[in-house]
């Protein structure tokens, strides 16, 4: 039998173990485990007692998370009632059907609670699930057709699965769920509220998360996104779930502001003897995050472009040798870049090559100590390291990140506007509509204007540096 959670002994003994994976329910069973017996043998049995363990456990799940019996309830007259044709899967509110005015509607009712009623057994009618158990999909549709029921409060939760839901085809989705799981979970512990019902986010809640970010020393930058995202997950929801009397109140919600904002402090770019200090003190770093440093000076990259990088988007036996850049499973593009081709030139192209043929067979990434973690901040705390040991590091100005603007500034003195865009990812064409149009990339010439912009700064032949400085 092939059920989830379902053990059986050699003896032919069944029991329903699961791992507790909700600190919530942890801490009401305390322990990190369930292992129920099923008690019984027959095949036929242990499934039938094996869906009461499971509805069990759910519920105890659900209770735990402070899920209202009224929420799980609804959740199972909904499935009902939108799988049979009953009501539409954004109804407010399931009957009361009027026998003389719907006959028709009052008929089907019948007939479907009927139909749910034969899947019971004995066992799903008599076993208490909780204090206030959960009723079955039966009596919840024989009670929607007498008397309705409401659509309980929209809790946050609901809003999550469904933002999720519609995202699910993308490449980026696995980074879009921990991203939401973040911010989540940061409203959540701001108003000391495990699963808040949406009406009771407030402006007061949206100002209180976002003071929680600042107060755990979270750059302008970041707050900014964290509220970005959780806008557009309640935005979401709003649209929805068309939640009556509330408005998001992340929207227009003021943001902190610093140095940068207002101009008056910007990033820096690395000059010549900066990466000739840095080179010399990094004994420290591993080779994916030495070879990472390497490729974003010769492309202009950022961290989190580079360790996302697979080896199905790196084509090094093409004309001119290249790799491209687009949202895939590890990462996603920010905001204002698009999907491009960068040529490899210098050495840079040698240091790919031989990446590649030390790579295990069948690896698909090309930076593997980097392109399972959730974020580029561990990346970035490892480049920092040996900036900070040659003493080039300035806190917002001079970072890893800061090696884009020197390759844009290299770029400014030996190729046109139109290559710079396509290196950087800004925009399309020459940053208007006409720009944008045609497929050619021009991948060859993008080669030629990096390689002097990179002969230019003098790390064309990078680890080997001319003396010197600039």
């Amino acid at each position: 039998m092939d059920l989830p959670h379902l053990k059986l002994a050699k003896t032919g003994n069944a029991k329903y173990r699961r791992r507790v994976t909700s600190e919530a329910m942890r801490a009401m069973l305390g322990k990190s485990a369930v292992e129920w017996s099923l008690k019984t043998r027959d095949p036929l049995k242990i499934v039938e007692a094996w869906k009461v363990a499971h509805a069990r456990f759910e519920t105890l799940e659900a209770k735990a998370n402070n899920t209202t019996t009224d929420h799980v309830e609804w959740g199972i007259v909904q499935a009902a009632a939108t799988k049979h044709g009953l009501a539409r899967h954004d109804a407010a509110r399931i009957g009361p059907v009027d026998v003389e005015k719907e006959a028709g509607l009052h008929t089907a009712f019948a007939e479907v609670a009927l139909a749910e009623a034969e899947t019971l057994t004995p066992q799903q009618l008599s076993v208490p699930f909780a204090r206030n158990p959960p009723k079955d999909a039966f009596t919840l549709l024989m009670q929607a057709k007498l008397t309705g029921i409401e659509r309980p409060p929209i809790l946050l939760s609901e809003v999550v699965k469904e933002y999720l839901r519609d995202r699910e085809g993308r490449s980026t989705y696995p980074d879009i769920e921990k991203q939401t799981a973040l911010v989540v979970e940061g409203l959540a512990k701001a108003m000391d509220r495990t699963d808040p019902e949406v009406k009771d986010i407030n402006r007061d809640a949206a100002y209180a998360y976002r003071d929680s970010l600042v107060e755990r020393g979270n750059s302008i930058a970041t707050v900014q996104r964290r509220i970005t995202t959780i806008k557009a997950i309640l935005n979401h929801g709003e649209r929805r779930f068309d939640i009556p009397d509330w408005r998001n109140p992340f929207n227009k919600i003021e943001l902190p502001q610093g140095d940068d904002v207002a101009g008056e402090e910007k990033r820096l770019s690395l000059t010549l003897e900066d990466i000739r200090k840095v080179q010399a003190a990094h004994d420290s770093l591993n080779d994916d995050a030495w070879d990472i440093w390497h490729l974003m000076m010769f492309t202009g990259i950022g961290p989190n472009e580079a360790r996302g990088l697979q080896w199905d988007e790196v084509y090094l036996d093409d004309a001119t040798p290249h790799f491209e850049i687009k949202a895939n499973s590890r990462r996603r593009l920010k905001a204002g870049e698009r999907n491009r081709r960068l040529p490899l030139v210098g050495s840079a192209m040698t240091m790919m090559q031989r990446r590649l043929e030390a790579a295990p067979q069948g690896s698909s990434d090309v930076f593997p100590g980097y392109a399972y973690q959730r974020n580029a901040n561990g990346l970035s705390a490892t480049l920092i390291k040996p900036m900070k040991t040659a003493g080039v590091w300035v806190k917002s100005q001079k970072v890893p990140y800061s090696l884009r603007h020197s390759v844009k500034n290299w770029l400014r003195r030996t190729g046109p506007q139109h290559t710079q865009l396509l290196i950087m990812g800004h925009g399309h064409g020459e940053g208007r509509v006409a720009g944008g149009y045609g497929d050619d990339d021009l991948l060859d010439k993008q080669a030629e204007h990096l390689e002097k912009a990179l002969t230019l700064g003098g790390v064309i032949e990078y680890p080997d540096l001319p003396e010197g400085s600039s």
